[in-house]
């Protein structure tokens, strides 16, 4: 840890500061990681609805299937 001195400018301690939290996101980063985020989430939900569509679709087709193979059974027995 570097220690600070009155013979530091104001210059010298923003500049080790500045060095010191790089790995910091500013602002403008946080509000682009929101942006993608958002648009993330909102992909998803299209997603989501779709595959909803199509998990019950297939659902009215196998309720139609099973009620086709009761009707076949029933009409041999």
């Amino acid at each position: 840890m570097t220690m600070i001195s009155d013979a530091d400018t104001d210059t010298d301690r923003i500049s080790r500061l500045e060095g010191a939290y790089e790995h910091l996101a500013t602002k403008a980063d946080l509000a682009q990681m929101e942006t993608r985020l958002l648009q993330h989430m909102a992909d998803m939900e299209v997603r989501m609805a779709q595959m909803e569509t199509r998990l019950t679709w297939r659902l009215i087709g196998a309720v139609g299937a099973m009620a086709a193979v009761m009707a076949i059974i029933e009409r041999f027995l």
